[in-house]
């Protein structure tokens, strides 16, 4: 498994865009981190990211390291 990742659990899934079913994974943020640079590192976009994480992200621009965000998985 990828570092920073875990398998996302059916409770965490429940709310999201997608559900239980779809597989993916919580990445948790490091210093330094942004949207974009998660997601061209892990083959998706920033978009699809903060689309399933809106309940955690009010700013598209502003994430802090140690939160858990879902990520799909594209692998």
């Amino acid at each position: 498994m990828l570092e920073g990742f875990t398998q996302a659990t059916e409770e965490e899934l429940k709310n999201t865009v997608g559900g239980v079913g779809n597989k993916y994974y919580l990445y948790t943020v490091k210093k330094g981190d942004n949207l974009s640079k998660i997601a061209v590192r892990f083959r998706t976009t920033a978009d699809e990211i903060y689309a399933l994480n809106q309940d955690r992200i009010e700013d598209k621009d502003l994430i802090q390291p140690g939160w858990k965000l879902l990520i799909p998985a594209a692998y």
